[in-house]
């Protein structure tokens, strides 16, 4: 028998997912092995050959091995383990591209009738048509293919009719086994609703049943032929009798959940659902949420217009990426959220639905795409999954991002006052916008613990309740609320008693988080006490403060772009110098770097007029853009050094490829410099300036830099890059972009020895960083500060102390000889896990 192995980023999702299908194995159990999730409980989303190894060979059968998985690097880790097996192993073994969850469904209840390697593949693959089918109803649901070649196509055709009383109707559990009792004879077994059996399915097709999608009540037409047609209808009707193997637990009661033990001891309060855990006692700041209007305009060109739609769809693209990359620098697999954002964008069947209408009807851009938004929308508000009905709110909110460029009617998501935000819903981007130091609580009329946007408060850490209903709704601005996030309360107005009692709670759950933080402040000091800096990597003055609550030891890199960005002129000198200053408070005595204008070919400014290049990431980009922008790049230069009055910024270019260009930056700083101080305007006495260090020129050409700069930061994405041309979004190269490979540790070494022979330091701003393989090999380089995204700085200050700098220095010596990334990674697993057994 077929088995099977899933390979998973997260361990809880693998074994919701062994729950189901063991759900669905109610005849011959099918053998399935789990590699799921990291052993580091810092870090507990990832994947690892060799426990996908592990796991292929504890389920090995030589009738053949199914690997699903699930996001990018598990498939890369997949095949990485299927190359360590034995080569009379490697044949029975097939890495499947069916989705994780419905292919793992589909896989099992083949493989337990006994089908094929390439069967159970097969019907893996299609495990997306019955979803599919169900929303479309299009055309004839899958499976429905010719009769078995071993059945007589003019034998007699058996019929019979089932109804389905199953209080779910035909879901995954009674799907299987409706398969799994056809898939016991050798008749052609066919199913079709009652009345449109010209749509019939294979009833040996687990997607082909689930496809129909049929519900409590539905009388369904089965229709058999073959030598024993008659017994495969008689053990169906008998199944149908017995409700597909739920009579048991339908008979049972179904008891109501209990009311809360706090809803019954504190009355009057609202429930909605718990969707972010916490406390939250402030005044309530309502924000009314204003859709843009829309007139249906004639036009009399509808190339123009779509050229005009594509314009903003491309701007709302990169704002999109901007707002992901943000999110990604502390919560990267909550990022993915906005990837949805992204392929909405660029999907070709909108985008022909919303060119057909403009053609057809000649009306503007704006009203045929809000057309068909409110299509998509509608559809996914359509399904009774409470997941899938909550993307429809993913979907009007980048439909309405759209609109609002289209029509030039912006939203602004500021706050006037601290408090708890009421709304009739908010969306991921909403969320994603609202100052974390502003917003006590979020509380919604609408919404669901499975939104996108609920998932976006827990993990910023707001305390939420959503669908609460209308009433929320007519609270007034200002009026005191109280939220439990856990229980899904909310009291309007409360008593005296309800806020004393939400006090004490808040105040002890408050002081439970500050005791993490604490911890994370301590300095990451190695055993043998060698200290490293742990700086973050931000990008807006929220970011900042996160990075102080996580313990920062400072900013290692500033990015600017966030200032520059999603405008249609640039941020005039005064503007930056309020951020940059605003930024430097919240920092206080700690280190700040900041990076110049890192934009251009990927990341353009529409108010700068630039070339198409058939390769931005080779042009007219960060600093080379800069030099060729003086007014831009001096006007923000006077900004940074104003700020660093009182301060200790430091300032850092990116993309230097060549000594000419930092020379000609500098010789920009020092003209900005001059002329500040002919104006008497207050800088620091002394403002470092550094380069980053992210081409192979730069790196081999380190000690002819480093008697000009102060230091150097090494940006490893971009190094890795393009050291190994390999470009970073690049799926089909995703193999190679692994800064451990020693080529790129090479570069880094030399790095450093220039840098020490200088007398300068060296720190490492890259992905890198944070990266927990990489960091004792960065130490024991003599990389002396790692900056990185705030809400890794505790994991990484803590791997820092379970080190010392000899050990580091050893492994990093036997890394910088070995052949190949993957040979680094495995033998620093294998020293770390040694560490933990000590």
């Amino acid at each position: 028998m077929v088995s099977i192995v899933l390979v998973s980023h997260s361990s809880l999702l693998a074994a919701g997912i062994v729950e189901m299908a063991r759900m669905v194995m109610q005849q011959a159990p099918v053998a399935i092995a789990v590699a799921a999730g990291a052993d580091d409980p810092g870090h507990p989303l990832g994947t690892d050959a060799a426990k996908i190894r592990q796991a292929i060979e504890e389920v090995y059968s030589d009738d053949g091995v199914l690997v699903l998985m699930d996001l990018g690097s598990a498939v890369l880790s997949a095949e990485m383990a299927v190359d360590f097996l034995p080569e009379h192993k490697r044949a029975n073994v097939r890495l499947c591209a069916a989705p994780i969850v419905e292919g793992t469904i589909a896989a099992v209840v083949q493989a337990s009738l006994g089908a094929s390697l390439d069967r159970v593949a097969a019907e893996a693959l299609e495990a997306l048509a019955g979803k599919v089918e169900s929303l479309s109803d299009q055309g004839q649901a899958s499976g429905a293919a010719a009769p078995s070649p071993s059945t007589d196509a003019t034998a007699e055709v058996l019929h019979a009719q089932l109804t389905v009383t199953n209080r779910l109707g035909l879901h995954a559990r009674p799907a299987a086994l409706l398969v799994q009792t056809a898939g016991r004879f050798c008749a052609d077994v066919r199913l079709a609703r009652v009345g449109q059996e010209t749509r019939q399915v294979n009833a040996k097709s687990f997607n082909a049943v689930a496809s129909l999608g049929i519900r409590q009540h539905e009388v369904i037409t089965v229709s058999a032929r073959g030598p024993d047609a008659a017994e495969a209808l008689a053990a169906l009707q008998q199944l149908a009798a017995d409700q597909f193997g739920e009579a048991d637990e339908l008979l049972e009661a179904q008891p109501s959940a209990p009311p809360s033990p706090m809803a019954e001891a504190l009355t009057g309060a609202l429930r909605g659902a718990a969707a972010s855990p916490g406390y939250a006692i402030g005044p309530a700041v309502v924000l009314r949420q204003v859709e843009p209007q829309i007139e249906r305009r004639i036009i009399s060109d509808p190339d123009t217009e779509m050229s005009r739609l594509q314009a903003v769809l491309d701007a709302v693209r990169e704002s999109t990426r901007v707002l992901r990359d943000q999110i990604a620098r502390q919560h990267p697999y909550e990022a993915a959220i906005f990837d949805a954002y992204l392929m909405f964008l660029t999907d070709p069947d909108i985008l022909a639905r919303v060119r057909q209408i403009i053609a057809r009807d000649r009306v503007c851009a704006e009203w045929a795409w809000r057309e068909v938004v409110n299509e998509s929308a509608r559809a996914f508000e359509s399904i009774e999954d409470e997941y899938m009905r909550a993307r429809a709110v993913d979907i009007r909110d980048i439909g309405r991002q759209v609109l609002s460029r289209l029509t030039g009617q912006t939203r602004s998501f500021s706050l006037d006052r601290s408090g708890i935000v009421i709304a009739s819903d908010l969306s991921p981007s909403d969320t994603a916008h609202l100052d974390r130091s502003m917003v006590l609580g979020i509380c919604t009329e609408r919404g669901s613990p499975t939104s996108h946007s609920a998932i976006l408060a827990r993990t910023l850490g707001i305390p939420a309740v959503v669908g609460v209903g209308a009433a929320i709704t007519q609270v007034a601005p200002g009026t005191p609320l109280v939220i439990d996030g856990y229980e899904g309360l909310v009291w309007i107005a409360p008593d005296e008693s309800i806020v004393v009692a939400y006090t004490n709670r808040e105040a002890q759950w408050r002081a439970t988080q500050e005791q993490a933080r604490q911890s994370s402040a301590a300095p990451a000091v190695t055993k043998d006490g060698v200290h490293i800096e742990i700086a973050a990597n931000i990008g807006s003055l929220a970011d900042a403060r996160v990075a102080v609550e996580n313990g920062a030891d400072g900013v290692g890199l500033l990015r600017t772009e966030f200032l520059f960005l999603d405008r249609t002129a640039a941020p005039d000198e005064n503007e930056q110098y309020e951020v940059y200053t605003a930024i430097a408070r919240v920092m206080g005595e700690r280190p700040v770097v900041v990076r110049t204008l890192d934009v251009g070919g990927d990341k353009p400014l529409a108010y700068i007029s630039l070339e198409r290049e058939d390769n931005p990431f080779l042009g007219q980009r960060a600093i080379r853009l800069c030099l060729n922008q003086p007014d831009l790049f001096a006007t923000q230069l006077r900004a940074i050094l104003r700020a660093s009055a009182g301060h200790r910024l430091k300032v850092m270019f990116p993309m230097i490829a060549d000594i000419g260009e930092l020379r000609r930056a500098r010789a920009v700083l020092e003209s900005v410099l001059a002329g500040l101080h002919t104006q008497s305007v207050p800088v620091a006495d002394a403002v470092e300036v550094g380069i980053m260090v992210e081409v192979p020129s730069a790196a081999l050409l380190a000690h002819v830099f480093a008697p000009e700069v102060d230091f150097f930061s090494i940006g490893s994405n971009d190094l890795v890059q393009y050291t190994l041309a390999a470009e970073r979004g690049n799926a089909a190269v995703a193999h190679l972009q692994d800064g451990l490979h020693p080529a790129v540790l090479m570069q880094i070494q030399r790095v450093v020895q220039s840098a020490q022979q200088a007398g300068k330091w060296v720190s490492v701003c890259g992905e890198l960083a944070a990266d927990h393989d990489a960091v004792p090999v960065l130490i024991g380089l003599g990389v002396q500060k790692l900056s990185m995204a705030p809400g890794t700085i505790p994991h990484i200050k803590a791997l820092i102390r379970r080190l010392t700098l000899q050990e580091a220095r050893q492994w990093a010596s036997q890394a910088l000889a070995m052949e190949s990334a993957e040979t680094v990674r495995r033998f620093i697993r294998s020293r770390l896990e040694a560490l933990v057994g000590e």
